[in-house]
């Protein structure tokens, strides 16, 4: 029995000593999370290489994540995954649905939840706001509505409205008018010269767009019209803007489509804004090492009690070569 116990010595304390090492050291990689002074030196490897090493491990891993995790490309391939743009779709969809439900005064009912206070009452301050932009930009909405006239479509048409208007207008007259005008021919000139009306009733609608008791008084009914839209409370937003179920589906398309233009055009920027790297790196930095320690341990702990059993095994193989050795020296 003697002679039994002296042979599995050697692999048996091999075992325990390599098992236990790694247990030691895989607790020295969290442990001690302080550094420790004895008569003013500190003793070496404390803190653990992780608490010491805290910092750097925290910029490597932002570092990595900025770089192979949360790129641009990345975001755009997660983006356009179909899962991803139905969900999407579907938050827009809501938010819209939720939008058009509203009555317009609702809309602006409480103040916005910001640290920024725009106004006592938000729809006051909504109304003036469109008012200010409106008068802001008046010059440029009053030479865009006469542009679009201009264009040849709608001069073509307003000159076929003119031709059917006259056309009317001659109707209505007895028979002797009517053959005065057709001896003179007055109405094969107003034809002809139809173009020339258009352009002078633009010209016309031009210099009265610019007077200023004109604009002062479409500005006033501008101001009437949105004060009774904000104000309304018998109608929702869908319904005064008398949006049906095709309507809100193309919306909530085009958003979509504009929401993902912009995304894909600015996703660089937004990532740079952000500064991925720094935000993990603070975030790593941040948490508590005990917290760290059981993240860790949670995640490792099959890989380290086999790093502990390989330890073991290792020992008892080293224990076993000692043995060998001892026989082939005659020690035994």
């Amino acid at each position: 029995m003697i002679e039994i116990l002296r042979f599995a010595a050697l692999p048996v304390i091999g075992a325990i000593i390599g098992y236990s090492t790694n247990v030691v050291a895989v607790k020295m990689l969290f442990r001690p999370l302080k550094e420790v002074r004895i008569f003013g030196i500190r003793l070496p490897f404390t803190p653990g290489i992780l608490p010491r090493q805290r910092r750097h491990l925290a910029e490597s891993i932002g570092a990595m994540v900025e770089r192979e995790l949360f790129t641009a490309e990345i975001l755009r391939q997660r983006l356009d995954r179909e899962e991803v743009r139905e969900k999407i779709k579907l938050s827009i969809s809501l938010f819209t649905e939720k939008m058009l439900a509203a009555k317009p005064g609702e809309l602006f009912s409480a103040k916005p939840h910001s640290q920024i206070e725009v106004a006592d009452n938000p729809k006051n301050f909504i109304h003036e706001k469109i008012l200010h932009e409106v008068e802001d930009n008046y010059p440029a909405i009053t030479s865009a509505l006469l542009n679009f006239l201009r264009t040849y479509d709608v001069r073509r048409q307003l000159e076929a409205k003119g031709h059917v208007l006259l056309s009317k207008i001659i109707l209505k007259l007895n028979p002797f008018q009517q053959l005065f005008i057709s001896a003179t021919k007055y109405d094969v000139t107003l034809t002809q010269k139809m173009p020339e009306i258009i352009e002078d009733l633009l010209v016309s609608a031009e210099n009265m767009l610019a007077d200023d008791s004109v604009k002062k008084e479409l500005l006033d009914k501008a101001d009437l019209a949105l004060e009774q839209f904000l104000g309304r409370g018998d109608k929702s937003l869908g319904e005064s803007l008398k949006l049906d179920a095709d309507d809100k589906q193309k919306l909530d398309e085009q958003i979509f489509a504009h929401l993902q233009s912009v995304m894909d055009e600015q996703i660089e920027k937004m990532l740079d804004s952000v500064n991925v790297k720094e935000m993990v790196r603070e975030r790593i930095d941040s948490l508590d090492m005990l917290k760290v320690e059981k993240i860790i341990l949670d995640v490792m702990a099959n890989q380290f009690t086999w790093i502990h059993i390989f330890g073991g095994i290792l020992g008892f193989l080293i224990g076993l070569f000692q043995l060998f050795l001892m026989f082939a020296l005659g020690s035994f």
